[in-house]
């Protein structure tokens, strides 16, 4: 694909302000959820697509409710309890912010809206998530540190992996619990047993810096983006990556498979803060889309929709996998 000829939103949405983290619900059960971070607050809503309900058309959003939000926000993590359809309704997240604490927000959309203050870290805190089954949230920081937060506990830190550089990923193995992935900035991705605190396995991506990782819902398969180039590997054969290509010229941002194709995988990079879908079957970049102030991005739990904050717009490409 020509890298100046980039395909526009297939849908945008426009914010009163910038957006600064978008995070759709990875969850079965709460896919329609979106969590959008502003400045000092986070806004949950639904949206739902044509591609699923012939009664929409386009695409539909709705605002549910907002949330004061101290700080400006760095990384959102859902919950796996969140649920709309249990009484009372349930809706968890995390969102870490700039004075280094992460708030763990608990309402049930009525006459409960609280959240807890996590606080350890001692820098910012680039990349939460919880485990499946939604006892502990892990988060990496620039401190040289990952935590794991007893959530359901009196919200204390557990337990702290020291890392060798700043932790810029952090992802739950989708199948085996206790299973913990942690990217560091020196090109290290290490795979914890969070039970015995044990590094299982290594991977060095041999470029810096690495700037995102994540763990493939197929769970052999991890990517990474350091200094632009997008490596991909097979956990069964950790020794080196399987393939390794230059997707954003002048070093990438984030990294992010689809929850839906294990063969897709969307970044963002410079030059340009070009949103790249590559498919890694055929080796194609078949997307590549635009977006000016990077505030986050997140995929459909289901559907082949890719979601930017750009700026003050929220931004969907619909992905067709031909």
């Amino acid at each position: 694909m020509d890298e100046a000829i980039t395909t526009p939103p297939t849908f945008k949405r426009n914010f009163f302000e910038r957006i600064y983290c978008v995070e759709f619900s990875p969850y079965e059960w709460s896919q329609h959820l979106i969590c959008i971070a502003l400045a000092k607050e986070v806004v949950v809503g639904t949206v739902r697509f044509q591609d699923e309900d012939d009664a929409v058309e386009d695409m539909v959003y709705n605002p549910i409710r907002t949330f004061h939000h101290d700080t400006r926000p760095h990384a959102i993590a859902w919950s796996p309890e969140t649920s709309l359809s249990v009484v009372p309704k349930i809706l968890t997240f995390c969102v870490a912010g700039a004075d280094f604490k992460i708030r763990l927000y608990n309402s049930n959309l009525n006459d409960m809206n609280m959240y807890e203050v996590l606080k350890g870290h001692k820098d910012y805190t680039n990349a939460i998530s919880y485990e499946p089954e939604g006892d502990l949230l892990a988060s990496v920081s620039d401190d040289h540190t990952c935590k794991l937060w007893a959530v359901k506990e009196d919200q204390k830190c557990v337990s702290t992996f020291y890392l060798t550089s700043p932790g810029v990923s952090v992802c739950w193995h989708g199948e085996e619990s206790g299973k913990l992935l942690v990217a560091e900035k020196n090109g290290l991705i290490r795979m914890y047993n969070v039970r015995s605190q044990q590094a299982i396995m290594s991977l060095d991506s041999g470029v810096i810096p690495l700037t995102a990782a994540d763990w493939g819902p197929n769970p052999l398969k991890v990517a990474s983006i350091a200094a632009g180039e997008l490596l991909l590997w097979d956990v069964s054969r950790p020794s080196r990556p399987l393939e390794s290509r230059t997707l954003h010229l002048e070093g990438g941002l984030a990294v992010k498979f689809s929850l839906s194709n294990e063969h897709l995988v969307a970044s963002i990079g410079w030059p340009d803060n070009l949103l790249k879908i590559s498919n890694l079957k055929t080796k194609q970049v078949i997307l590549c889309g635009k977006v000016k102030l990077v505030g986050g991005m997140t995929w459909h739990y289901k559907l082949p929709y890719v979601c930017a904050g750009s700026d003050r717009e929220l931004c969907f490409w619909r992905v067709n996998i031909n």
